[in-house]
Parts: C-alpha cells; structure tokens; sequence
C-alpha cells in the first residue's frame, strides 16, 4: 500500500514538475493570446476528466466489491455499460462545447487573426472530450484491481505531455490549434492505453454487452458521489466569489494566491485516499476486520505526513510569504494563511472518513453532508467576511472543516461499527490541534511562534508512536535497520 501511495504521488507530482519546465518556452512561443487560449483548453480537459457524474469512482467501488467476493465473470459487463455512459457523457459534453464555441469566442474578445486558430483549438478538445470521460472510468477500474503502477505508466507520461507536447510542437509552428491537437492526440493515447490495459484485467468477449441491471447500482452510487462532488467544488470557490463582491479584487488575490499554494498539501491525502478507497471496499466485501485498520492508518498517516509541513509553516507564515510574494502580501495575508493551514490539515483528514462511508455504501450521507454544510458557510462566509475581511473567510474556511470531519467521523460511528475504537484518539488529538493553531493566532512576534512551533512538533514526536501503533512500528523499525544495514526488504 505505501508503494501504491508513492505512485499516486508522483504521478500527480510529476506533471506539476513539466508544467514548471515546460511553461517559459510555452510564454516565448506562444505569446500571451495564445498561452491564454491553450489555459483554456488545459482548463476544458481537467473539467472533462471530472465530468463523470460519479461514474469512474463509482465502478472502483462496484469492480473492487466484485473482486473481493470473486465475482469476476460478472465485471466485464459492468465496466462495458459504464464506459459506454461515460462516452455518451462525452459525446454530450463535446457537442454542447461546439455549439458555445462561437459564443466563447466572441465573449473571449479573440482577436480576428486568432479566430481559425481557436475555432480549431475548441474542435480538437471537442474530438477529446468523449476519451477523457471514458479515461476516468478506465482509471478507475485498474485502481480497483490494485495496479496503480499500471495505472501511473500511463497516467505520468500522459500529464507530462499535456504541458510538455505542446512545447516540442513549437520548433515547426506557433498556432495554438496544432498545441490543443497535440493536447488531443495525448489524451486520446493514453485513453487507448489504459483500455487495453483494463482489457487485459478485467477480461470481455469481442461483443460489447450492456444490461442495465448490472449498472443499477453503479449509476445510483455515482449519482450521489456526483451530488458530492458538485457541492465540494461550490463550497471550495464561493469564498472567493463573497471577497470579491463584499471587498475587492485585491483581496480576491491576497487570500486566493496564498491558498492556491497551501492547498497543493492536499496531493498527499489524495494519494493515500487513491489507494485506500478501492482497499476499503474490498475489505468490506469480504466483511473482514481489516476496514477498522485500514481506516486507522488512513487518518494516522495523513496527520503524520501533513503536521510537520503544516505547522512549520502557519509558525513562520510572515517570514516565507513575505520572501515569496512580498511585505504587503506578507501583512495582508498571514493571519489569513494561518487559517488555511489549519483547514488543510482538517480537510484531509476528513478524507479518509468520506471514502470509508463510500465504501461501505452510503455514498448519500457524504452528499447530504456537503449539501446541508452549503447555506451555512456561505451565510457564515457573508457575516465573517464583513467583520475580518480575508482573515475572518479564512476563520470560517477551518471551522466548516472541522464541522466537516466531526459529522464524518460520527456518520462513520454509525455506518461501520467496528471504527469505533479507531475515531477514539481523535477526540482528543484534533481538539488539541485546532487549540495549537488558534494559540498561534494570538502570537505575533516571532521568538513566541518559534516557542510554540517548538512545543507542538515535541508533542507530535511523543504521541505519534501511540497512533501508529505497535504493528506499524515494529516493522517501520525493522524496515529502517534493514535499509540502514543495507539489507534487501522482505
């Protein structure tokens, strides 16, 4: 499982890396208008690869459950009808692209020699977006037999080229229409790729077979994923839309550009929830004991992986923004970043709660969840942000977290039993926390923030043990002496 964790994080990492390299010659080349065009298409692939209404996460559910029970003559049925879905949602998604492209256009105020450049551009996405949907659903069904390292052969190369394809297209032309086509072409590979890679697993006969009943359950836990999904998306960028009505865009930037980069901790969860998922729903096929564990080392590693990063820099917050972004940003946005932090830690923990009420089929308590949460943080957000600007929707951002991981924690009480024992230490480790960060809050100079910084990583050294557990620290230890000794690990 750590091995898996590994490769989900290098596979997101590693197309962040090209974006980094590839990203000047991409300025030079292509110019700013162009650029511009190319984010957009960069843009329309994330939102198609996302656009499954639940589909891909739900079949991970459905193949990993079947699996477990050792029903595999039933799952190449399954995974045909849900791609054939996902491809008309594709389809679908294409076909509303195209008939906007025109409006886009003329909204975009694209200048008059850039227009068969982008008309292009729009039908090279457009030709894509049926693969990329399909793509997710793909994804998901190796992850649910467990091959992430297949799942990463092709996912890494896939996210380098989609920043770094473009780049090798500029020695022989600078038209943004050939860097979408390459964008296109990339993507309609590596959709190519991982089919014949589920292929190869989940097995199927030359026909292509549908029965619906099959997709029942699969389309009915997609839906509520979906309904999700779509709250969490509103709830992560309304705050950002009350700043700018309620103060102005300035402020937008001072709370936004920090949080962009603070939130790029949530890759680690991410990674760990990848592989934990799929885990959890086999695990609780075969009604084994091993969900309380799983869910254990869920929260445990995410707080051990996050706490040291998280709190080092909310303690040193003034310092690294004002080296990064500037004094003023620095003064505007510190107590902000503070917050955020903290919102991040509790966000990912309650990642791990989501999944295990996912995977044990109650998909709709995580969408109620998120569906009642809406009216009141934006009501919240309203009243905070009118009181203490971008420190107060900052403030508001960590206490929905909280509220967040608590109702998760107590629906995962309810729905699955035997975590019981496993949510017990986190009554008093997360109360504990969340008083750290609001101690830091009051500080202001930076020998008392050192102090505190301190305090809290000794305490987190002599606690952490006691969360991970004998098990897990017996073979961590005996993990570090063999790689020490260099011995090969069994």
């Amino acid at each position: 499982m750590a091995t898996n964790v590994a490769l989900n994080l290098f596979g997101q990492l590693a197309p962040a890396l090209a974006a980094a390299i590839a990203m000047p010659f991409l300025v030079r080349g292509l110019g700013a208008e162009r650029l511009g065009v190319l984010s957009l298409a960069w843009v329309a692939v994330g939102a198609f690869t996302l656009l499954d209404f639940g589909l891909g996460r739900s079949l991970t559910l459905e193949v990993s459950t079947r699996v477990a029970v050792g029903e595999l003559a039933a799952i190449p049925v399954v995974v045909q009808g849900t791609l054939m879905l996902l491809a008309i949602v594709g389809l679908a998604g294409a076909g509303v692209l195209a008939l906007s492209g025109p409006w886009l256009i003329e909204t975009l105020a694209v200048p008059g020699a850039l227009v068969p450049e982008v008309r292009l551009a729009v039908l090279g996405v457009c030709v894509a977006a049926p693969f990329m949907t399909v793509s997710a659903g793909l994804r998901g069904v190796l992850e649910a037999f467990g091959r992430f390292d297949l799942s990463n052969i092709v996912r890494v190369p896939l996210g380098v080229l989609t920043y770094v394809g473009p780049a090798l297209a500029l020695p022989f032309t600078h038209s943004v229409a050939v860097s979408v086509g390459v964008l296109a072409v990339v993507r309609i590979l590596g959709a190519a790729a991982l089919f014949l890679l589920v292929r190869a697993h989940a097995g199927g006969g030359d026909r292509w077979q549908v029965e619906w009943r099959h997709l029942r359950t699969v389309v009915s836990t997609g839906m509520w994923m979906n309904v999700a999904s779509m709250a969490g998306a509103v709830l992560a960028y309304v705050d950002r839309f009350i700043l700018g009505a309620m103060l102005s865009l300035s402020a937008v930037a001072f709370y936004s550009t920090p949080q962009e980069l603070v939130g790029k901790l949530t890759v680690v969860p991410v990674a760990l929830s990848g592989v934990l998922f799929p885990a959890l729903s086999s695990a609780r096929a075969r009604a084994s004991d091993e969900v309380a564990g799983l869910f254990s080392r869920g929260l445990t590693y995410t707080f051990a992986l996050l706490v040291p990063a998280v709190a080092i820099a909310a303690a040193l917050a003034p310092e690294w923004i004002d080296l990064w972004l500037g004094s003023e940003f620095a003064r505007e946005s510190a107590h902000a970043v503070q917050w955020l932090l903290l919102s991040v830690l509790l966000q990912s923990l309650a990642i791990t709660p989501l999944n295990l009420l996912q995977a044990v089929g109650h998909a709709q308590v995580t969408a109620w969840l998120q569906v009642i949460q809406l009216p009141l943080f934006v009501a919240a957000m309203w009243y905070a942000v009118s009181v203490a600007g971008i420190t107060g929707a900052a403030f508001v951002w960590a206490a929905r977290m909280l509220l967040d991981l608590t109702l998760s924690l107590t629906m995962s009480h309810r729905f699955a039993p035997a975590v019981a024992q496993s949510i017990r230490p986190w009554t008093l480790v997360v109360p504990l926390t969340v008083a750290w960060f609001i101690t830091l809050a009051a500080l202001t100079s930076l020998p008392a923030r050192g102090a505190l910084l301190a305090f809290g990583l000794a305490a987190f050294a002599a606690f952490l043990p006691r969360l991970i557990g004998a098990e897990d620290l017996h073979y961590l230890r005996g993990l570090a002496t063999r790689r020490f000794r260099g011995q090969p690990r069994i």
